[in-house]
């Protein structure tokens, strides 16, 4: 329970609001996505494989293939983070709130864009 300007407001009022659960939701089944993804095409090897790539040059880093799960666990990183301040601001700015939220939302397609397009393209 946090309290602003005399005003309580438990985590579960926060997720009551419709947009806040539905998007936390769809931010975690996005992510499950990305890692059910990367599980079912990677495989361990000893190899360095490509970890990302731009348009213009190809391959920009090589690593072991562990290190491709860091995108991941950053995305999710993002979303507790970006929901935790969201719900620390709730009371004061509910539009900042509302945009921390969405922005994590963002954050996952384009890591799942980026997945895709680099297992498409190197594996």
């Amino acid at each position: 329970m946090v309290t602003f300007l005399n005003k309580k407001i438990s985590f579960t009022f926060f997720l009551k609001q419709k947009w806040y659960l539905f998007i936390f939701v769809l931010n975690i089944i996005i992510n499950l996505l990305i890692w059910i993804f990367l599980i079912w095409q990677i495989k361990p090897t000893n190899e360095p494989i490509p970890l990302s790539y731009n348009i213009y040059f190809g391959i920009d880093y090589l690593g072991d293939w562990q290190n491709i799960f860091l995108g991941p666990l950053i995305g999710l990183i993002i979303i507790f983070l970006n929901y935790f301040l969201a719900y620390l601001i709730f009371l004061k700015n509910k539009f900042l709130s509302y945009w921390l939220i969405f922005t994590s939302l963002i954050i996952q397609i384009f890591i799942l864009t980026f997945y895709i397009l680099l297992i498409i393209n190197f594996y």
